[in-house]
């Protein structure tokens, strides 16, 4: 029997910066950036991530779409197929969502590049953390969207070399391998980039049926 390896591959839906400005009279200004910042862990062993990518084809097939697989761009009933290959599959995948008017840590700053990253890579690293054990993964490669702002001096290793302080012990491997990808070349990454979508109409009320789609015993939440 084929050795079966373990994957997590991580997307995200929204962005790192603070919502807004407070002035001296505690007036806010939106900044432009987003409210609300949410992650999204898509568990696979080898054996479902083959599954999935053959399982994917069908309904874009059926209704005839040849783009990358984004949550702001495809129609409603192929995203809801889509998300239906979750309940199939049984495919397990733990979310962080991040309301950022309350949110007490510190947002990426521009300006200072040891610090751009700092938002992201804390709630990042803190879901992988999470995800990881709660699927009982041990040797597993991290799939991670890729994004500039994750680079320090040019180099992921900054990133790379944190998570696995955080994750790895002296005798316990969870994450071997750390790749950033661009989400186009990589289905399972899409699906992490739908959910996230689903629960950002959720929260805003944009659309909450999206979400519903999903069985709540295959999506889970970390605070």
């Amino acid at each position: 029997m084929a050795k079966s390896f373990n994957f997590i591959f991580v997307d995200e839906s929204g962005d790192p910066g603070k919502p807004y400005e407070i002035d001296n009279s505690d007036n806010k200004t939106l900044t432009g950036a987003s409210l609300f910042y949410i992650l999204s862990a898509v568990c696979l062993n080898s054996e479902k991530l083959f599954a999935l990518e053959n399982r994917i084809v069908e309904p874009k097939d059926k209704y005839q779409y040849r783009g990358e697989i984004k949550a702001q761009n495809i129609p409603l009933k192929l995203y809801k197929n889509l998300l239906n290959i979750i309940n199939e599959l049984e495919i397990k995948i733990y979310y962080r969502l991040i309301d950022k008017t309350k949110y007490k840590g510190t947002f990426s700053i521009d300006g200072k590049k040891n610090l751009h990253n700092i938002f992201d890579e804390y709630n990042l690293v803190k879901l992988v953390s999470f995800a990881i054990k709660m699927c009982g993964f041990d040797k597993a490669e991290i799939v991670i969207d890729r994004a500039d702002r994750r680079l320090l001096d040019g180099k992921f290793d900054n990133f790379n070399n944190y998570l696995m302080k955080k994750v790895n012990t002296k005798t316990i491997k969870r994450v071997e391998f750390v790749t950033h990808v661009n989400s186009e070349y990589v289905n399972a990454m899409q699906i992490s980039d739908l959910v996230s979508g689903a629960l950002k109409d959720f929260t805003t009320g944009k659309n909450k049926n999206l979400k519903m789609v999903i069985n709540k015993r295959f999506l889970k939440k970390i605070y």
